[in-house]
């Protein structure tokens, strides 16, 4: 027998997984009081991954031999990106899609297919530890002759060597000086590839990823769409979340990774700030009894919330990825209906390829209303709104 399926849920969800959803206020009709409910936690559901995570996709028609070997374990967009011929090219991608896996495949396919020189080629990358771990993948890929390439992370660039092949991750972080420096220094058709995701900037404008097309108004773009971190019920949550304020119209996200054997998103109503951190700080303990070790965890916070102890601020979580994320402190205050809040939020949720928790005081995030109900499942001290017997109306 089939799991159940409740009304204007997204997919099939596991028994007991929808609570009821509250009432946003201004909307319900009638008089309605609140019921609180106490829910223990369910049990955890880490979901079964085959490795690669990147795994290989099918080909475009007449794409079946091009990069052989050093363009496995993509799918078929990444490919065609990872592939495009010299040129202004820019990777326009949500979170676990692969944009960093893309854009190191290209470097070592346009070298080693190409017959790009690597001595004319710099790589640059959010941070030098980001630039580090691109070195380490490509010498994987195309062993020693990596040593001949410029890689850094964007604060080691005092100076810009003139080489002719650029190649940047994480457009949307760059510094607009550092942008502007770069493209002065190469003209208006340059080799030039870029990734970027705009709604993944917490805070600021990603002026760089916004100017790009306008710089370059022969530039080919490819969007990839098809995420392989995330789960079906955090892709889902997520793409309602930041849909309404989107940087990238029109964009979505497919998941690439079978929807049975996932769990919704967890909800913690927390009875108060005590409770909460409790919550947070036991919670490695309960997922390491199902294999999950402390360092694949991360309990993440608004910046200045200091309500959990060692939290990590969403402002140094860019690029991150855990197998699972809890929010905590997610509340009308620290996250409004406002677009960065959602941005934020959104940033953070990705971050989780396995299992999610959000968890809140009082009535939690306007934003949280936005997304199904069918998506969570709450425990905890849960509120639902009861409709009360309304009294007569004196005449």
């Amino acid at each position: 027998m089939g799991s159940p399926v409740e009304p204007n849920a997204l997919f099939e969800l596991p028994e007991g997984a929808r609570v009821p959803r509250p009432a946003r206020s201004g909307r319900s009709k009638g008089i309605h009081g609140t019921q609180i409910t106490s829910v223990p936690m369910p049990e955890p559901v880490i979901p079964l991954r085959r490795e690669p995570l990147q795994p290989d996709g099918p080909c475009l028609a007449g794409m079946e031999e091009v990069g052989t070997g050093l363009l496995d374990h993509v799918d078929a967009m990444q490919r065609v990106a990872a592939s495009a011929p010299p040129g202004p090219l820019l990777i326009n991608a949500g979170p676990g899609t692969g944009k960093t896996h893309v854009l190191i495949r290209r470097i070592a396919y346009l070298t080693a297919e190409l017959h790009v020189p690597a001595s004319q080629c710099l790589v640059l990358a959010r941070t030098r530890a980001a630039a580090a771990d691109i070195a380490a993948e490509l010498r994987e890929l195309i062993g020693t002759a990596v040593a001949d390439m410029t890689i850094r992370g964007f604060e080691e660039l005092s100076e810009l060597p003139p080489l002719g092949h650029l190649f940047v991750d994480d457009l949307h972080h760059m510094p607009p000086k550092l942008y502007e420096a770069l493209r002065a220094d190469r003209g208006d058709q340059p080799d030039f590839t870029a990734t970027g995701d705009p709604d993944s900037l917490p805070d600021g404008e990603p002026i760089p990823f916004e100017r790009f097309a306008q710089d370059y108004p022969e530039a080919r773009t490819v969007r990839l769409s098809r995420n392989h971190r995330n789960t079906a019920p955090i892709i889902a949550a997520a793409m309602q979340l930041i849909t309404p304020v989107t940087r990238a119209p029109g964009r979505g996200m497919l998941p690439s990774r079978p929807a049975a054997g996932t769990a919704p998103i967890g909800r913690f109503f927390a009875a108060d700030p005590a409770a909460e951190r409790h919550f947070a700080e036991r919670l490695p303990d309960r997922l390491a009894e199902h294999g999950v070790r402390p360092d694949e965890v991360a309990v993440i916070a608004a910046d200045g919330n200091a309500s959990v102890p060692g939290a990590i601020p969403i402002s140094r979580i860019a690029g991150a990825q855990y197998r699972v994320v809890c929010c905590v402190g997610v509340t009308a205050e620290d996250f409004p209906d406002e677009p960065a809040a959602r941005r934020r939020l959104f940033t953070a949720m990705t971050r989780a390829a396995d299992l999610l928790y959000v968890s809140h005081t009082d009535k939690g995030s306007p934003l949280l209303d936005d997304i199904d109900p069918g998506l969570f499942t709450g425990f905890g001290q849960v509120r639902s709104n009861q409709p009360q017997v309304e009294q007569p109306r004196l005449l």
